[in-house]
């Protein structure tokens, strides 16, 4: 079984406060076609108690993006953060915005986060990926010039035919 960079034993983590820095690089996170991990840096603070683990993570991410207006590749740096309450007791597993609770699985202690970085990564996109050529000095979207080849059809040939006849009718 693979286990992941950011899959940690409960047994390893001491109790308390504690930090770990997890770097990642391309392909270790699992993304759709449109998007890939160039690399990623994970802070990661853990509190541990009898009762639960607490985790707390920011992740610093480097994501290679294609331009929806010049199908152009480029890098895009995103950040977030999020965190996570596992509670070895069943519990109502729960998720906001800003974090979830979670039960600690009991056949393997282990807790993954992975899902959680990549989505925080995935939720801090844009909706509309534009090349930064293309923005301009507040970071938003410069006007572009549309261009139509061919002879350019005059306003009484955009009115079709059929509704004159329609208009006659009345």
């Amino acid at each position: 079984m693979k286990t992941s960079k950011l899959t940690f034993r409960l047994q390893e983590i001491p109790d308390g406060e504690s930090n770990k820095s997890v770097a990642l690089g391309d392909a270790e996170l699992d993304f759709n076609d449109e998007v890939s991990l160039k690399k990623a840096n994970v802070e990661i603070n853990f509190y541990k108690t009898d009762h639960f683990v607490q985790v707390k993570f920011s992740v610093i991410a480097d994501l290679n993006l294609v331009c929806d207006r010049t199908l152009e590749p480029f890098v895009y740096k995103t950040e977030g953060s999020y965190h996570i309450v596992f509670e070895p007791n069943p519990v109502e597993e729960s998720e906001t915005e800003e974090g979830a609770i979670r039960q600690i699985p009991a056949d393997d202690l282990l807790i993954n986060i992975d899902k959680e970085v990549r989505d925080t990564i995935l939720l801090n996109l844009p909706i509309r990926k534009i090349h930064p050529d293309l923005l301009d000095s507040d970071g938003k979207p410069e006007k572009f010039e549309t261009q139509s080849f061919g002879p350019q059809p005059d306003e009484e040939e955009l009115i079709d035919p059929r509704w004159e006849k329609l208009k006659k009718l009345k």
